[in-house]
């Protein structure tokens, strides 16, 4: 069962449709017509397939493509010494698109092939021969740190990737001075985001040396960007076109670089287009998961439950390669300390380079990992001062007007409401004997403007068709969160129009504004603010073409326009009159919407966002004492996401981010057997489906925030934040044991029991 609840300003979204549903490609995706990538096929296409080395850490001897180059139906094949490509990274660049000297994880790619088929392609990969000399290899990071380890890269002695160091206030004094100091260390695997489809891409090496890349992306203006770079390419020169994309959750802002520039190498090198996807067990062993974390923490308190300072020690899992795993470390590191007033904080965090799968970035930018040890922690603090965990959070919770401790600046904020909410709607006073309650909060940045000191907006164009409808051209990227849907309801808003009126065109480098990538959850709130400002701008332009057109006045009425005498003049007419005075052109309108300039410095204290969005989740548990089986009876989620612009959307975000988050709690996470994979598929990996899920009622605190459009925020990426943390906590009310370990198996529940009941 699914209850929905709306609150705070039920009724005053002001936004067409906004209590229903709109998605102006939801019947397209319905009946099976939306063509995603793998539906793709262009003329002459080849197939593409890369050979993946077998060891976790070996130097390559020698590659013999010989073979594989005489086989009927093969047009290309590649090695890393014959591509002449220098290194790449997303923060750094330690990766080559094909191993050069030496393979560090199992899957590494090795050598590619271009074929007239995947079947011959398959036989070229067994026939190419390469030489290892196997090396020692390191799994572990934090025996990665040991002197002696093995190094993996040699820019990175002692294989430390990236590492900071965060200090605020007196840390050290607050600690001294406590009346109570909870500690504990918190382990998570790493998760993969589970889209159900697996990445692909088409290359087309063109004339004049140029590349159109097809192929599903959050950020294919920045991905552009990196393909020109390493291909030798001028950016003008290479075009990405994102057909519909069957699911991302941050896993596609980058997607796979190593998959589109292999296509493009081959491309080039057989003078045709080159198809690659990925295999399901491809996604898992080299799709770039989100990385592992162990989070040494303690807090400081006094004895009425203030909370003094918070310190922590994290190593985080890079495996062999970076992509974003920087930035999600740093997220993780920083992200909760402003949930709450603490005024001293003091954090180290390290990344560190293992022989295992590279991993990136899932939804929340590693968010909800800290979340799952901060929440986790301060329900260890309420029970040593005999406090109920609501009201410890009640009296240390941030609110509009506050800074924190690392410079936010909050606007709207509703966090002790969604708190009280989610208490309130969970039973909290009332718990059933023999079950487990448990809550947790969450913040959220909504559209980060330090990702890019210099580009930290949005723009868009709104251009009026010669049949009356609006075009919106944006650079903003719907991935199935609902940002087309967001944006056909802003625009209507500002243009008296409704939802079906205007059209969406966003997925194309060469046809739209520059934009960062939806991330961060900028969508709504950055790419959205630059929908309305573009409306606005092309709906005082058709007014004024209104009134040329009439020769008199014109006031708006719905879409069209009266003038002083009475006469209705419609859009079309406007959009043919204008065509017709500019030889062809469209009326259109600019959007450039442009945050303030962050404060934000070189020790990480500032502003770093747009706005910040909240969230508090509780649930309601049960535990099979002898098998240790763990069931979520009911779960709620308190969202303050300001003006919500498209409800039933929004239900949809909220229970998709409570499931995945219910996965990384109770069943999901990467096993490794020296270094390999050892659950490479969704029987071995298991995400929740319908039959998993509990009763989840949704609830949204309406809040104006003053910097999104009409006063909305993000949703998408807060949501799977609280979620695991809400059920640790509930696994351990119903134990009377702490619990420290993701995700919670019937097996490590048992574990627990066990344990308790041999102390007793």
């Amino acid at each position: 069962m699914i209850r929905r609840n709306i609150k705070a300003g039920e009724g005053k979204e002001g936004f067409p449709g906004a209590r229903g549903f709109y998605d102006p490609e939801v019947w397209a995706k319905v009946t099976g017509r939306a063509r995603y990538g793998i539906d793709l096929a262009l003329p002459g296409m080849l197939q593409g397939k890369i050979l993946r080395s077998p060891h976790p850490h070996a130097l390559i001897r020698n590659v013999d493509l010989s073979r594989a180059r005489s086989l009927p139906g093969v047009r290309a094949v590649l090695s890393g010494t014959g591509l002449g490509a220098k290194p790449y990274g997303i923060v750094f660049d330690d990766e080559n698109p094909l191993a050069l000297d030496r393979v560090r994880y199992i899957g590494d790619e090795v050598a590619a092939v271009a074929a007239v088929d995947e079947q011959t392609a398959l036989e070229a990969l067994q026939m190419i021969s390469v030489e290892y000399e196997p090396l020692s290899a390191v799994f572990d990071p934090e025996e990665a740190l040991l002197k002696g380890a093995v190094t993996l890269h040699d820019d990175f002695p002692g294989n430390i990737a990236w590492e900071n160091r965060i200090n605020r206030g007196e840390a050290e004094a607050a600690f001294k001075d406590a009346d109570l100091v909870v500690e504990d260390t918190y382990a998570l695997p790493s998760f993969h985001p589970g889209y159900i489809e697996p990445i692909s891409c088409i290359a087309e090496s063109e004339k004049f040396d140029g590349l159109t890349l097809h192929t599903a992306l959050q950020s294919p203006h920045i991905v552009r960007e990196i393909l020109a770079g390493v291909l030798g390419l001028s950016i003008s020169r290479v075009r990405v076109i994102s057909p519909v994309m069957g699911g991302g959750f941050g896993g596609r802002v980058y997607g796979n670089l190593k998959l589109y520039l292999l296509a493009a190498f081959l491309s080039r090198a057989a003078g045709a287009p080159v198809k690659m996807q990925l295999t399901r067990e491809e996604e898992f062993t080299v799709g770039r998961p989100m990385v592992a974390a162990m989070i040494k923490m303690k807090m400081a308190l006094k004895e009425d439950g203030t909370f003094l300072a918070r310190q922590a020690d994290i190593i985080t899992d890079n495996g062999a390669y970076s992509a974003q795993a920087p930035w999600v470390s740093k997220t993780l590191s920083e992200r909760n300390d402003s949930l709450y007033h603490i005024p001293s904080i003091s954090t180290r965090v390290r990344l560190v380079y293992t022989n295992k799968v590279p991993t990136g970035q899932y939804r929340a930018y590693g968010n909800q990992l800290a979340n799952f040890a901060c929440e986790s922690l301060i329900d260890r603090a309420a029970g040593k001062l005999g406090m109920d965990p609501l009201r410890l959070r009640l009296k240390n919770c941030i609110g509009p007007g506050d800074t924190s401790v690392h410079g936010l600046q909050i606007k709207s904020c509703a966090l002790s409401r969604c708190l009280q909410d989610a208490a309130d709607a969970i039973g909290w006073t009332e718990r059933k004997k023999g079950r487990g309650y448990g809550i947790s909060a969450a913040i959220h940045a909504g559209g980060s403007i330090v990702f890019n000191p210099d580009f930290r907006g949005a723009s868009a164009r709104a251009r009026l068709e010669l049949d009356g409808r609006v075009t919106i051209v944006t650079g903003e990227q719907d991935y199935g969160q609902g940002a087309h849907g967001a944006f056909a309801l802003i625009a209507a808003r500002a243009l008296s129009r409704v939802p079906g009126e205007i059209n969406i065109v966003s997925r194309d480098t060469i046809l739209t504004p520059f934009s960062i990538g939806a991330l961060g959850m900028r969508q709504t709130t950055i790419g959205g603010r630059a929908v309305q400002l573009a409306a606005e701008d092309l709906l005082a332009r058709i007014r004024d073409c209104a009134a040329e057109l009439a020769g008199e006045e014109v006031v708006p009425e719905g879409g069209a326009f009266r003038t002083s005498s009475g006469r209705l003049i419609e859009p079309v007419g406007i959009a043919a009159f204008y065509c017709a005075k500019t030889s062809g052109l469209a009326l259109t309108g600019e959007g450039r919407y442009v945050p303030e300039k962050s404060d934000y410095d070189q020790s990480g204290y500032g502003n770093i966002a747009v706005t910040y969005s909240f969230a508090a989740h509780a649930c309601e548990v049960e535990i099979d004492r002898e098998t240790g089986a763990l069931t979520v009876h009911r779960f709620v989620a308190v969202h303050d996401s300001g003006r919500i612009v498209n409800l039933l959307t929004a239900r949809g975000q909220v229970y998709g981010g409570v499931a995945q988050g219910l996965g990384m709690a109770c069943s999901e996470g990467y096993i490794f057997e020296e270094g390999r994979v050892a659950n490479p598929t969704f029987s071995g990996y298991r995400i929740p489906t319908a039959l998993d899920l509990p009763s989840i009622e949704t609830l949204f605190i309406q809040t104006d925030d003053p910097e999104g459009p009409y006063g909305a925020k993000g949703l998408g990426e807060i949501v799977q934040v609280p979620t695991p943390a809400a059920v640790a906590n509930a696994v351990a009310n119903a134990l009377g044991e702490p619990v420290n370990e993701l995700p919670l198996t019937a097996e490590k529940i048992s574990r627990l029991l066990h344990g308790w009941e041999c102390a007793d």
